[in-house]
């Protein structure tokens, strides 16, 4: 189940060799504030690797044949992350600390190894993460068991793990009270979070709509949980563990409701009875409004409610302003309404008539997203949408680019430029930061205006609309 510590610790020569031309210039003239992280990223997805502390921009470096170097200055000791492409990975660092990665980003995390001042730590934390990755993939049978069965199995691996960082204490005896408190947390929140997630993945697994009898001692760790932790706000363990007791509260509200409520609108209200941090109030408030406003099964009642919590409670500006776009543009494009008439041009640059195209067909307009970071994923979907339903049509539409930006991205994305047009002047319903979907049928009717790609449902979505009669 764990990797030997010392597989972690080995590096070939040449990157130990790499370290020692990069710090040991570096380690006597250290100062307290001041530390290094740098590396060799093996087939880089780009020419840059970011550093961020709590999602905020520290600094970032140039790839040059395929290393990098950055120097932090008025350093000071915590958790970052580091990101290269769209991966991204923890790194705890303490002044004087000299941080080399190597990793190759055809495998990110499993690859990736520290060497250098401090590497024995971080080294610990990804073995820790690459457990529990897999832990998590395992798990799913344990939960046909009873509560005090499954506790036992939670107990075991817990026992393991501690086993596991008493050795490492052991060997490495230069240990912050920090690092202790993130090593604690990466060891029991996620064990926390499959006991906040049993009892609907028991009903689940057992295919019972009955809610499983759980002794009030099933959940006693919770008395020591802080859920408004500073220092633990951008941990991956503590963020898995809050969202899985907010899911868990919203989720007994509405049992105790006979599910007249939703879901993610108690998961808002719940947040806001427990949490006081304000970036975490915020998060759960913008992710609630999301999905609410985008679940065609949410009563118009529970949106109001959405709405009002969110509006009422969100301090967040820019979210405030994304969710207000989203409700505007929701409006434009009400469904029972006929699409509106639209001339945009096509990739060899000629104005044609889309109502015209899109005539006796059943079709999904996807609207890329204005967040260019998203359009890796856009294509994919659109690509293998199309390859699974030939029947239907998928018709690309954007306005977020240039002509010539936009041509581009066809290409490099792979896209079917049969199928992809653009429009020169905004239209505000395009103003989506994500991958949209309408679903337009035969008639030109629009039967769904705010669908994302990515919903889990939306296949069947799909399926059902254009195969009711019409």
């Amino acid at each position: 189940m764990f990797k030997p510590l010392h597989s972690f610790y080995s590096l070939k020569f040449s990157f130990l060799l790499l370290s020692y031309i990069l710090f040991s210039g570096c380690k006597n003239k250290a100062k307290t504030d001041v530390a290094y992280f740098g590396g060799q990223i093996i087939n880089p997805k780009s020419d840059k690797v970011f550093f961020y502390k709590n999602d905020e921009l520290i600094d970032s470096a140039i790839l040059k044949n395929n290393r990098f170097l950055i120097k932090l200055d008025n350093f000071s000791q915590g958790l970052y992350t580091f990101k290269h492409g769209v991966e991204f990975q923890y790194v705890y660092m303490e002044s004087n600390d000299s941080l080399l990665i190597r990793l190759n980003t055809w495998d990110f995390d499993e690859s990736l190894v520290f060497s250098g001042r401090g590497a024995e730590r971080n080294n610990f934390l990804i073995n820790l993460f690459l457990v529990n990755q897999k832990e998590d993939r395992s798990f799913y049978k344990f939960y046909k068991l009873n509560d005090s069965l499954f506790q036992l199995k939670i107990d075991s691996i817990l026992k393991l793990k501690n086993l596991l960082y008493a050795q490492f204490k052991d060997e490495v005896t230069e240990s912050s009270a920090l690092f202790d408190k993130l090593v604690t947390t990466a060891i029991n929140y996620p064990l926390y979070t499959k006991k906040e997630i049993f009892p609907h993945n028991h009903m689940k697994a057992m295919r019972s709509n009955v809610h499983p009898k759980i002794h009030p001692r099933f959940f006693k760790f919770r008395k020591n949980i802080n859920l408004n932790d500073k220092e633990l706000i951008g941990f991956y363990p503590y963020q898995n563990y809050v969202r899985a007791y907010m899911h868990h509260l919203a989720y007994e509200k509405q049992v105790l409701d006979s599910f007249s409520s939703d879901v993610d609108v108690n998961m808002m209200q719940v947040a806001l009875e427990n949490i006081e941090n304000e970036s975490i109030k915020n998060e759960f408030l913008y992710m609630g409004i999301w999905y609410t406003l985008l679940n065609d099964n949410t009563s118009d009642s529970e949106k109001e409610r959405a709405t009002r919590l969110f509006f009422d409670h969100s301090t967040d500006k820019k979210s405030v302003a994304e969710i207000s776009n989203l409700i505007n543009v929701s409006k434009e494009l009400p469904k029972g309404h006929l699409f509106p008439k639209i001339s945009p041009i096509n990739y060899l640059g000629k104005t044609v008539n889309l109502n015209k195209i899109i005539k006796n067909k059943n079709t999904v307009i996807c609207t890329w997203p204005t967040n260019s970071s998203q359009m890796d994923y856009f294509a994919r979907r659109v690509n293998y949408l199309e390859k699974k339903y030939p029947d239907y049509s998928f018709i690309g539409l954007t306005s977020a680019y240039s002509e010539a930006e936009w041509k581009n991205l066809i290409k490099r994305k792979k896209l079917n430029h049969h199928n992809q047009y653009y429009i020169n002047k905004g239209i505000s319903w395009l103003d989506i930061n994500f991958p949209r979907a309408i679903l337009i049928d035969k008639n030109g009717y629009i039967q769904n205006n705010m669908t994302h790609l990515a919903n889990s449902q939306f296949e069947k979505k799909l399926i059902k609309t254009f195969n009711a009669p019409q």
